[in-house]
C-alpha cells in the first residue's frame, strides 16, 4: 500500500468521523429543543396571596406545562406598569382603578382569575392598629374618630377603608390622614402608629409580636368582595392564548393543592417563599381560592361602582372588558377529562 493511498484512506475516515459526529449532535439536539420551556414572567411577592402560584412551581406543574414561570419581585406600582407595555405576561395584582383604567383605554389586560376573595371562615387581611391604639378604639364601640388613619389610594384598600369610616357616620375629616404612596406594601413590619390594612402572614406576624391588635375585618365591612385577581397580558391573551390555557391549568393544580389546607407539603413550599418559620404560616388565615378558579363579577361591582362616584375610575365598564372566563373554562374542562 503506497503513501498516497494510505492518505487517503485516512483522509476518509476523519471525513467518516465528521459525518457521524454531526449526525449524533444533530441527534442529540432534537430532545433539548423538544424539552425546552417556555418562560412566562410574572410578579411573585413574599405574602401568602402567591401560595398557589409557588406551590405550581415548586410541585413542577408549570414544568409539566412546559413553561418556565419566572417570578419577578416587583411592587404593585411598577408590576402593573409592567403588564401594561408588556414586560409581564401575568399580573398578579389587588383590585384596583388603575388596572381597569387600562382596559378602559384598550390596553389587552384581562382578569382571567380567582387569587382571592374575602368569606367568613377567617380573615386574611384586616384593619390593625397599636394596641394602646385599639383599645381607644375599642371603648369607643369601633369607631376611629380623631384617630391616625394610613390611606393608600384608588385602591380596595382605601374602597373598604371607606366602608369602615360610613359605618361609625365618619369621613377623612373625622381622623388624621396618612397618606401612602402608591405601591406601598401591606406588611405589618414598619409598626406605623396608625389604623392600617395589613395582609396574611403580616396580620398573624403583628399579634404574634403582641404590638397589635384587630380593629375591624374587611369581611364584616363588605362581606365576599373580591381582593386579589390574576391578569394576564396581550402575550397570552392574544399572541399565544395556547400557552395561556397550560399557564392556567398549572396554577389551578396549584390552587387545589393550596385549598388541602396548612399541610405539611404547602406550609413547607409557602415558610420557604416568604421567608417565615412555619408556625407563622399554620397560625395565619389562608385567603380563599375558588378551585375552579372564576371570579363572580358581583364580588367586584360595589368596588367599581365606589371607584365610578369617587372619580378613580375613568368611566363605567362592562364585565365583559375587565373579565373573560375562558382560560379558566378550557383548564377546567382538560383537567376533568384527566390532563395532563
Amino acid at each position: 500500500m503506497n503513501h498516497t493511498t494510505v492518505a487517503r484512506m485516512a483522509q476518509c475516515a476523519v471525513l467518516l468521523c465528521s459525518i457521524v459526529l454531526a449526525a449524533c449532535a444533530a441527534h442529540e439536539e432534537k430532545p433539548a429543543a423538544k424539552n425546552a420551556l417556555t418562560k412566562v414572567q410574572l410578579n411573585v411577592n413574599p405574602t401568602l396571596t402567591y401560595a398557589p402560584i409557588v406551590i405550581a412551581k415548586e410541585e413542577g406543574f408549570f414544568a409539566q406545562e412546559g413553561i418556565d414561570a419566572e417570578f419577578v419581585s416587583l411592587d404593585s406600582n411598577s408590576a402593573v406598569a409592567a403588564a401594561t407595555v408588556g414586560k409581564l405576561d401575568v399580573l398578579s395584582a389587588g383590585v384596583r382603578s388603575g388596572v381597569f383604567n387600562m382596559m378602559l383605554k384598550g390596553v389587552p389586560l384581562r382578569i382571567v382569575a380567582d387569587k382571592g376573595h374575602s368569606g367568613p371562615q377567617c380573615s386574611a387581611d384586616a384593619f390593625i392598629a397599636p394596641v394602646a391604639m385599639a383599645k381607644r378604639i375599642a371603648a369607643a364601640g369601633g369607631s376611629i374618630r380623631g384617630e391616625r388613619l394610613a390611606l393608600l389610594r384608588g385602591g380596595i384598600s382605601e374602597f373598604l377603608t371607606m366602608r369602615l369610616l360610613e359605618k361609625h357616620g365618619l369621613t377623612t375629616a373625622d381622623v388624621t390622614v396618612l397618606q401612602m404612596p402608591q405601591g406601598s406594601a401591606s406588611s405589618s413590619r414598619d409598626k406605623l402608629d396608625a389604623v392600617r390594612t395589613v395582609t396574611e402572614p403580616n396580620v398573624s406576624v403583628a399579634l404574634a409580636e403582641g404590638w397589635a391588635a384587630i380593629v375591624a375585618t374587611p369581611e364584616e365591612l363588605v362581606p365576599g368582595h373580591q381582593t386579589s385577581v390574576l391578569i394576564f397580558g396581550k402575550r397570552l391573551l392574544q399572541d399565544d392564548p395556547a400557552l395561556g390555557e397550560r399557564f392556567m391549568r398549572a396554577y389551578l393544580r396549584g390552587v387545589r393543592q393550596y385549598n388541602q389546607g396548612k399541610t405539611e407539603r404547602n406550609v413547607a413550599i409557602v415558610s420557604r417563599y416568604t421567608k417565615l418559620p412555619p408556625e407563622v404560616i399554620r397560625r395565619a388565615c389562608w385567603m380563599i381560592i375558588g378551585n375552579e378558579g372564576g371570579i363572580d363579577p358581583a364580588r367586584v361591582q360595589p368596588f367599581l361602582d365606589w371607584a365610578l362616584a369617587n372619580h378613580f375610575l375613568d368611566g363605567k365598564i362592562a364585565p365583559e372588558q375587565w373579565w373573560t372566563s375562558r382560560f379558566v373554562d378550557a383548564a377546567n374542562a382538560s383537567l376533568a377529562a384527566g390532563r395532563p
